[in-house]
């Protein structure tokens, strides 16, 4: 039997219970794609919450819908992951990785930062407000593959989603990663680059260096259309969303024999790309640059993923004024960094942003995070939900560089 807990945590017992679900997330080694008992453990804290948790398994991997209604409004969720990537040399950890022991005032371990703890922050946050929240529906979507291929995790949820309509997605979501810098709350990303590989494999014909004229060198053929791609002009960007590149990953001939021309070379490369390109223009693009009449090529595409942007608008100015209210700093607003779970999330429907820990030591040996870190995280996504869901609350936020507070 679940029931909802009829206690408020002030700010002080709301940093402690972050670092407390912290700790106890962290100490599951959940290696992408296993849960390792994180996911049961997250879904009987919110089941107590008086959340209802959705589980939706796609090969193997667990991800979780879990929602709570309050009344009439709109639907404010956070995203994240529980899988880490692995821990690397264990003798080169100050303490085990799955031990979350905190050391200097930091809490050590693999995934601390990278999400666990803006995992906690946010649950921790939403316990703090539980009893006070009066209007629109929280949500959090959480998988088990990000760290990997990602292939069955958010995207996963979302088709699951957007099968059940409109009306089931969520009207704004902040993706937990960790985007601070040097200091928490120093950039909150808006949006992210494109992303699109390629595999070219360049056809000649094999033979006797010692006889070039029996031969077709494909590697020659490789050269002359690398040269093309590199040769290729981009846009430069904008102030808040760097421009598109094309950097070629890997030029591979086959098996090394000097005396041999190579048959077959493979060309690999990745563009990162802004909102002015589309996966389809860029494909065109690419392809009309291979062609020629003297080098046989052919190409597959692989792992698209589409940009998205979010304009500074009331969502990003609530966090900015949430994050400015804590630790008295105004974001950065930014594109920057790879590919995160966002791009499944964002859409005409749904608004999108990512704040979270500092990631200076994110995928690291010794990864970590400051117990006032934590704490001020915690502080910050409560005065989010606050915005969205108690009614007392938002009417004492002071927007200052909007109108009016958020209307939900």
């Amino acid at each position: 039997m679940t029931s909802v807990r009829d206690t408020e945590l002030n700010d002080v017992s709301l940093k402690e219970k972050a670092i407390e679900l912290t700790q106890n997330l962290v100490r599951f080694p959940s290696i992408t794609p296993d849960d390792a008992g994180s996911f049961d453990y997250i879904c009987g804290y919110l089941e107590q919450l008086g959340f209802t948790c959705k589980e939706v398994t796609r090969q193997g991997v667990r991800n979780l819908i879990a929602s709570k209604s309050f009344g009439a409004g709109k639907t404010f969720a956070f995203a994240g992951h529980l899988d880490v990537v692995p821990a690397g040399p264990l003798e080169l950890w100050t303490s085990p990785p799955f031990a979350a022991e905190i050391i200097s005032e930091r809490v050590y371990g693999r995934g601390v930062a990278d999400m666990k703890g803006g995992i906690a922050c946010f649950i921790a946050a939403v316990e703090s407000l539980l009893t006070r929240c009066d209007t629109g529906t929280l949500m959090l979507l959480i998988t088990c593959d990000e760290e990997g291929e990602a292939e069955h995790g958010t995207a996963s949820i979302m088709d699951t989603l957007n099968a059940l309509g409109d009306e089931h997605l969520p009207d704004y979501c902040l993706v937990g990663e960790p985007s601070s810098k040097a200091r928490l709350g120093d950039t909150v990303k808006i949006g992210r680059r494109g992303s699109l590989s390629g595999h070219v494999r360049v056809f000649g014909q094999q033979g006797h260096v010692a006889y070039p004229h029996n031969c077709q060198n494909a590697a020659h053929g490789a050269i002359v259309l690398s040269r093309r791609l590199v040769a290729l002009q981009w846009d430069s960007g904008t102030v808040t969303m760097p421009g598109t590149s094309l950097q070629i990953t890997q030029l591979n001939s086959g098996e090394f024999v000097d005396n041999t021309v190579p048959g077959t070379t493979d060309i690999c490369f990745n563009i990162r790309y802004s909102s002015r390109h589309t996966e389809q223009s860029l494909k065109k693009l690419i392809s009309d640059t291979l062609h020629s009449d003297e080098i046989r090529c052919e190409i597959e595409w692989q792992r698209p993923c589409a940009p998205y942007f979010n304009e500074a608008n009331k969502f990003v100015d609530t966090l900015n004024l949430a994050i400015e209210n804590t630790v008295g700093i105004r974001p950065i607003l930014t594109t920057d960094g790879g590919t995160s779970d966002g791009r499944f999330i964002a859409s005409a429907r749904t608004e999108v942003i990512e704040f979270g820990l500092r990631n200076e030591n994110i995928h690291q040996v010794n990864e970590s995070a400051s117990l006032s870190d934590i704490g001020d995280l915690a502080l910050i996504y409560k005065h989010m939900i606050a915005a969205f869901c108690v009614s007392d609350m938002r009417a004492n936020i002071q927007f200052e560089s909007i109108d009016e507070a958020l209307i939900l």
